[in-house]
């Protein structure tokens, strides 16, 4: 059995807390359709991971992309944290009961024009996942100490219509590359702990660091 180190069930908590404090974000898309991902964490080997998927070639979109579990928000889900959660069990098998929700991140738009809603939740350590294969082609995670250190940080530039070439952080896992919508989610959730560590340096170290 995995045990949780009491300084990682704390970065956890002031997740929590820190999502609870702010109300999500986003910008209203004509026309967007509604959609949600759970961006889940997960402890293993020493740290927390970001457990994210493949896209299969079966998929109507997004086939082969690096993308977190989710999808179309269905009438029948009670909100976009139920959408997610749902989506979580259709395509990798974890339970809604068995996800600690942390909280939701602001919502993104897709060049596909969605509008993804993202909720954080936790996944109990050495879960067994068992992943859809019309959906899923691979289970891939990135050690989150990896994303705030730096070492898998890369980025994507895209040439726009109006021809002003954009720069946008992305991330690599292997042979993997993680851009667009899913590595700009990402990316809200590594400054978040990043700032949450940031607090704990205090004012002195800072100034020496």
């Amino acid at each position: 059995m995995t045990v949780i180190p009491r300084e990682a069930t704390a970065l956890v908590e002031r997740i929590r807390e820190a999502l609870a404090r702010r109300e999500p974000s986003f910008e209203a898309v004509d026309g967007a359709r509604p959609a949600a991902v759970l961006v889940p964490l997960q402890y293993h080997d020493g740290g927390w991971h970001v457990i994210l998927n493949v896209r299969s070639q079966h998929v109507g979109e997004h086939r082969g992309e690096i993308a977190f579990p989710g999808g179309k928000y269905e009438a029948d889900d009670e909100d976009m944290i139920a959408c997610a959660l749902r989506e979580m069990w259709e395509e990798m098998g974890v339970a809604p009961e068995d996800v600690d929700v942390l909280g939701p991140l602001n919502a993104v738009h897709t060049r596909t024009n969605y509008l993804v809603w993202p909720t954080v939740g936790v996944i109990p350590p050495s879960y067994p996942f068992i992943a859809d294969a019309n959906e899923v082609a691979e289970v891939i995670e990135i050690r989150l100490d990896h994303l705030l250190n730096g070492e898998a940080v890369r980025h994507e530039a895209r040439l726009g219509p109006d021809g002003v070439v954009t720069q946008r952080v992305a991330y690599a896992q292997g042979e993997h590359f993680v851009f667009g919508a899913t590595a700009w989610i990402l990316a809200q959730l590594v400054d978040l702990a990043q700032d949450l560590l940031s607090d704990d340096q205090g004012p002195a170290k800072k100034e020496t660091a």
